[in-house]
Formats: structure tokens, sequence, C-alpha cells
């Protein structure tokens, strides 16, 4: 069963990406007018992270997203085949979240989990507002 998640927020552009507990999360801060969004990708299974040049961009230090996917499920041997290590048995693997981030950068995730973490910047008064799936 597919469950888009992360394809019904505000996402245009990362302010920062980065890689908290030893590796294990992986975060990506977003800013808009109304919100600041921080996405955590936690107990990741494979990372994948592909460029669009080899030039160093001193102007644009962030990550462009064009389009991002987003799907909880089992995962098929596809998915798999830029993973190092064979799993004995892949029927046996939960289901588990599949995310690809694409723009300037690819960057392809499967974890375990995604929270939402959203924090008002309208308000005097921040309020927070988080999502586990």
């Amino acid at each position: 069963m597919n469950k888009p998640f992360l394809t019904e927020l505000p996402l245009t552009y990362a302010d920062s990406v980065s890689f908290e507990n030893s590796g294990s999360i992986f975060s990506i801060k977003i800013f808009n007018r109304e919100h600041k969004l921080v996405i955590l990708l936690k107990n990741i299974l494979l990372f994948n992270f592909s460029k669009d040049s080899l030039k160093s961009d001193k102007d644009n230090d962030y990550v462009d997203i064009i389009e991002i996917t987003h799907e909880y499920r089992k995962l098929t041997q596809d998915d798999l085949r830029k993973y190092s290590f064979y799993p004995e048995n892949i029927d046996e693997l939960p289901l588990l979240h599949t995310v690809t981030l694409y723009g300037n950068t690819i960057i392809e995730v499967i974890c375990e989990e995604v929270e939402v973490q959203s924090h008002s910047l309208m308000r005097e008064k921040e309020s927070e507002l988080t999502v586990n799936y």
C-alpha cells in the first residue's frame, strides 16, 4: 500500500541537510514564509547522493527540490540494487519508507521512520507540530 506523506508538504528547496546521531538520522531543514520544517529520516538502511555537476557553486548553498517521492511499502529487489549488503530474505524486511528528492541533487533514502517537525514563523508565539510516520 503506497501512502504519500512528504509529497503533500510545500517543499521547494532545503536550507540545510545533515546527518545526526552518527549517521542514523538524515535531517532536512526547510524555511518558507510561514514555517520552518525539519524532516528527520530515521534509522537509515540506504542513502544515495548524486550531484548534477562537479563544479562547486558557492552562490547556491541550498538544495533545490523540484520533485519528491515518498512511499511506505515492502521493498523490491530493484530498491536494493545500490545496497551493499545482501539481505537473506527480502520478504522478511518490514515495511519501510522510500524517499527520493529530485533537484540539483538526487537524494535517495530508505529508512524505518519519518518525522516532520513544523514551527510556525508567522505568530509571535512559535507553535510546534510533530508528526511521525
